[in-house]
């Protein structure tokens, strides 16, 4: 929806600007025109039919083909915006089912009884925070389940690094576009950047290392404010 309104803002500006630049062309067109019959001594208006369609002829002469490309400039730049943002709603949608299954994997009941039947059956994320806080010593079963989620979150995080630079990229003329790739970063940051730096804690800087390529590790450290050091 917001996409839909920054897409309708610039179709709004595209148009006015090409409206006026037809309106300027109409005005020069008329006035090369009245100079012609000024200088040929016609300064009354004609009542000779042959004399107005002469007049039709040369403004559809000229203003014909000129209102055709404006109009097909419009329809590009419709068509342009409408396939970025269609583009951007289908990314959109895949990190919604990609949020939902995060948070579904983070709330599931943790089955392993590494930490003893105490935890067992407790979510994932809560566990997740008492190693983190020191309340249980972290063991190697653990560390593996935690780097193979660290792993699907890299992933993703890529994935929304592209698509808020496609956000940032949105075919538009104006010049404060970037508080929508703003709001949507803040959402993930607020949303995953607690737990994410958590999990990083636990596992360590080198274990990611391993397990993560660079380009994730980095989209990663931007996108959860995960304070990883590359």
């Amino acid at each position: 929806m917001l996409a839909g309104v920054i897409n309708q803002g610039g179709l709004l500006r595209d148009f006015r600007l090409s409206l006026a630049g037809f309106i300027i062309l109409l005005l020069v067109v008329g006035g090369v025109y009245i100079l012609a019959m000024v200088s040929n001594g016609q300064l009354t208006i004609s009542s000779n039919n042959q004399d107005w369609a002469s007049f039709g002829a040369y403004f559809g002469g000229v203003l014909a083909p000129a209102a055709a490309l404006l109009a097909g400039y419009l329809v590009y730049k419709s068509f342009k915006s409408n396939t970025y943002q269609q583009k951007l709603l289908v990314i959109r949608e895949a990190l919604g089912r990609l949020d939902q299954q995060l948070e579904r994997n983070l709330d599931l009941p943790f089955n392993n009884g590494c930490f003893g039947e105490e935890y067992r059956g407790l979510p994932l994320r809560k566990v997740i925070y008492a190693v983190s806080n020191k309340e249980l010593e972290p063991n190697q079963v653990f560390n593996d389940a935690l780097l193979s989620l660290l792993h699907n979150i890299s992933i993703l995080s890529y994935s929304i690094s592209v698509y808020l630079n496609l956000l940032e990229k949105f075919p538009t003329d104006e010049t404060d576009t970037n508080w929508l790739k703003n709001l949507e970063h803040h959402y993930w940051i607020e949303k995953y950047s607690p737990v994410c730096r958590r999990m990083k804690g636990i596992v360590g800087k080198d274990a990611m290392e391993q397990k993560i390529k660079k380009h994730q590790l980095e989209s990663f450290r931007v996108i959860f404010n995960g304070g990883y050091d590359l």
